[in-house]
């Protein structure tokens, strides 16, 4: 079941899978090798909506927008890819490693190379937070890949647009718990409070049924209904 949110945000939703798949194309071909990771209807669209929407809500509806949710869904891919590695790991690693290289491509050819910095920081937190996972063999936690990812898509997709810096620390806030929600992480309230902290409106509603949704995911619900 599709997310209000994700209704209306369908017809550029669309363009970025459509954009994915073109980019991860080589001379016109498929990657050899490649697999796409199974996505249900929130992996697939969530980081991109996020962009998406917080660069619409600070005024920005241009192409860079539609790249710039590109770019994260590239990430994420990559990183699903690197954490799923059994077998075959220097092909698994290689196809990662090439999602990766298309995020740095299209953030020099679609005008946001001014979001280098803070993604390729971002990358190294996600990698440098995996490779400690590996140690903690006995006791291991639950990686924070998605609300990296959350927190950022909100935070760049907002500058996207003319905002103050006051509003990107309030959409980075919405993105960070919307994230740990998305991660299984029971903070609906936190959640719910940062999103009513926004102007009424469509926006806000969109958010509010997000949390909702979100939270129905959730592994003690699903858990509670069986």
């Amino acid at each position: 079941m599709l997310t209000a949110l994700f209704k209306l945000l369908q017809p550029e939703l669309e363009m970025v899978r459509q954009r994915l798949i073109k980019e991860s194309l080589m001379q016109g071909r498929p990657l050899p090798g490649l697999t796409w990771p199974v996505l249900n209807h929130f992996d697939q669209d969530f980081l991109p909506a996020l962009v998406l929407l917080s660069a619409h809500t600070q005024g920005y509806f241009g192409p860079r927008a539609l790249s710039l949710a590109a770019v994260f869904q590239f990430i994420f891919l990559a990183s699903l890819i690197h954490n799923n590695v059994k077998h075959e790991i220097a092909l698994e690693t290689l196809v990662g490693d090439y999602f990766y290289t298309r995020f740095f491509d299209l953030l020099c050819r679609d005008g946001n190379l001014q979001f280098l910095a803070p993604l390729s920081q971002l990358i190294c937190r996600i990698h440098l937070e995996a490779a400690r996972q590996q140690e903690k063999v006995s006791s291991p936690e639950r990686l924070r890949t998605r609300e990296y990812l959350a927190a950022a898509a909100t935070c760049l997709g907002s500058q996207l647009g003319q905002t103050e810096a006051r509003l990107t620390q309030a959409w980075q806030e919405i993105g960070l718990l919307l994230g740990k929600l998305w991660n299984g992480q029971a903070v609906t309230l936190k959640a719910s409070q940062a999103v009513e902290r926004l102007a009424p409106g469509t926006v806000r509603e969109l958010l509010g049924q997000l949390v909702i949704q979100l939270n129905d995911e959730l592994p003690v619900k699903r858990v509670m209904a069986l």
